[in-house]
């Protein structure tokens, strides 16, 4: 995997990449995290033969923070600069694999570009952008409340990574450093955006959607109501279901060899 970055509305995008080509897979991570949340499944992609794009969201990791948080940091503006960032790279068609805030914005992804192939969620339960629609796919604790604070001391960034990893991170993980450096503009405006309906509607989105879309899923995810998506009436389910992993909110953190095993196996059937 290369390094690289590239300006997209003004913006510098940092991401990792491997192999152009026409068809890609991009990987998107999650609320306060960084494009190195999938390194252990990069070993496994390199071999489909995909070109594989892994940035940094804006606000986030390497890419720059947005001047325009209020719309950059909401699910269509990521997914704007996302598509640009593909259609940069050459790519005509590609599969999105999103984490969490990643597969919220691989669903308005979905329902706005064509060129999305198919689509991978993890952590991710599909809601109505209003506070009754997200209640009906969130446990709300106090690791949830964290998602939307502007500004994060240090004891938030423990609590919340440690409910995104389901481990316990020190101080000095790459991860913990990440959330840290993260825009917290860009966690406000992302809730904020979202709660006012700022996007798809997402049950529409993938009950209509007749490209195929796969669920792999913690079972023990803090953040969701896991059985809020046996509830969702998907348009083209991968197996009919949701796959369930012994795993918390990042089983491809916490159980990388069954998530990779589903991965594969959903992609090299689509």
């Amino acid at each position: 995997m290369i390094l690289r970055d590239c300006s997209i509305e003004g913006l510098r995008i940092q991401f990792l990449h491997h192999r152009a080509g026409r068809v890609g897979a991009l990987l998107i991570h999650g609320n306060s995290s960084c494009k190195e949340v999938f390194v252990k499944q990069q070993e496994k992609l390199r071999r489909t033969g995909l070109g594989i794009v892994v940035p940094d969201l804006p606000g986030h990791g390497g890419s720059d923070d947005s001047k325009r948080p209020s719309q950059t940091y909401s699910f269509p503006g990521y997914a704007r600069v996302l598509g640009s960032l593909m259609r940069r790279l050459g790519y005509s068609s590609f599969h999105v694999l999103g984490w969490s805030l990643g597969g919220h914005i691989g669903i308005e992804m979905l329902a706005s570009d064509p060129a999305v192939r198919s689509l991978l969620i993890t952590g991710t339960p599909p809601v109505r952008l209003n506070p009754a629609g997200v209640a009906e796919g969130f446990r709300w604790t106090g690791a949830t409340a964290l998602a939307g604070r502007k500004h994060f001391k240090p004891e938030d960034v423990r609590r919340y990574t440690s409910a995104m990893m389901g481990t316990r991170l020190t101080d000095h993980h790459h991860l913990a450093r990440m959330a840290r450096r993260t825009d917290g503009n860009a966690r406000f405006w992302m809730v904020a955006n979202g709660m006012a309906g700022r996007g798809a509607d997402q049950l529409d989105a993938v009950s209509k959607s007749e490209r195929p879309i796969a669920v792999v899923q913690g079972a023990d995810d803090p953040f969701l109501r896991v059985d809020h998506l046996s509830r969702i009436p998907f348009g083209n389910l991968w197996q009919g279901r949701p796959v369930l992993i012994d795993a918390g909110h990042a089983p491809h953190w916490q159980s990388p060899k069954a998530f990779n095993q589903a991965m594969m196996e959903f992609l090299i059937t689509h």
